[in-house]
């Protein structure tokens, strides 16, 4: 774990509403309405997650960096021990997302093993544990906006969570959905689902794998061709994206956008521009390869 995890944190209200878009009708609601906390860990090997992640201020950044995201009440957003299960998930009932120690630390655990696939271990682990942060986020923005869904609600969360990362920059979305996508393929690769998989809420994790790599290839086919050329999306997939993700584009700016204070979230982008937008050359090829 390292502070750049931070910085990657800098991204949903910033990347929500671009620079200078005008919103077709103002959105109810607060700025400034995202909580953070960490609770103290039961289990003492977690320690170690918990000085880390509050040392960094990871998710005072992050309600920071929410603050131009108009909602109707606070939303908690915390770390929390969970008594042996490796989970996160967003509670409707008191308006929090919890994300457990005991999923943080399997996660750094596995991240080792991205490194045979072109993406490190720093990159495996960051990007894991912001792509979760963003789909959990996801169900709470739409579910305090009361935002229609169409479909299933696990995906259009994975959508919306990887269109904010590629609309907040190239750089930003190589390395998170380069760490996202490694963690789908690993747990894709872990076992053979069975049929309490096809019955769950959640898709497949190789569908789920095959549909970050089509929403960055849709974003921008030229910049990430590379996942084609190199059999990682089949070509016959990359023809539609383009389209996917002009799909979700149309669903943010008709259903989140106007809950967005595009001045301060602009101002936040400009504050990381260089950063998010440029790739870093290590980066790239694992990102890219995914």
């Amino acid at each position: 774990m390292r502070t750049s995890i931070a910085g990657l944190l800098f991204v949903l209200a910033a990347s929500t509403a671009q620079a200078g878009s005008t919103p077709e009708k103002a959105g109810k609601g607060r700025t400034g309405m995202f909580r953070a906390a960490y609770d103290p860990p039961k289990d003492p090997k977690h320690q170690q997650y918990y000085d880390r992640l509050r040392n960094m201020q990871l998710l005072e950044r992050f309600a920071a960096a929410n603050a131009a995201m108009r909602l109707p009440k606070p939303l908690l957003i915390k770390f929390a021990g969970c008594d042996g299960t490796i989970n996160a998930w967003y509670e409707p009932a008191d308006g929090t997302v919890t994300f457990c120690y005991e999923y943080v630390a399997d996660i750094d655990k596995l991240s080792a093993g991205g490194s045979a696939h072109g993406v490190g271990p720093d990159q495996a682990f960051e990007g894991a544990v912001v792509f979760i942060l963003l789909h959990e986020t996801a169900h709470a923005v739409f579910h305090l906006l009361k935002a229609p869904i169409l479909g299933r609600e696990e995906d259009a969360a994975d959508q919306f969570a990887a269109f904010l990362l590629l609309r907040g920059g190239e750089g930003l979305a190589r390395r998170v959905l380069g760490g996202a996508a490694w963690m789908y393929l690993h747990d894709a690769k872990g076992r053979m689902p069975d049929e309490s998989d096809f019955a769950d809420v959640h898709g497949l994790d190789s569908q789920r794998f095959y549909n970050v790599l089509c929403m960055a290839h849709g974003s921008n086919p030229s910049a990430f061709k590379g996942m084609v050329d190199k059999g990682y999306l089949p070509k016959d997939r990359a023809e539609g994206c383009p389209e996917e993700f002009q799909q979700v584009a149309y669903a943010v700016k008709k259903l989140i956008d106007p809950s967005v204070d595009a001045t301060l979230a602009a101002k936040i982008k400009a504050a990381h521009k260089a950063r998010w937008e440029a790739p870093k050359p290590a980066e790239s090829a694992g990102a890219e390869s995914k």
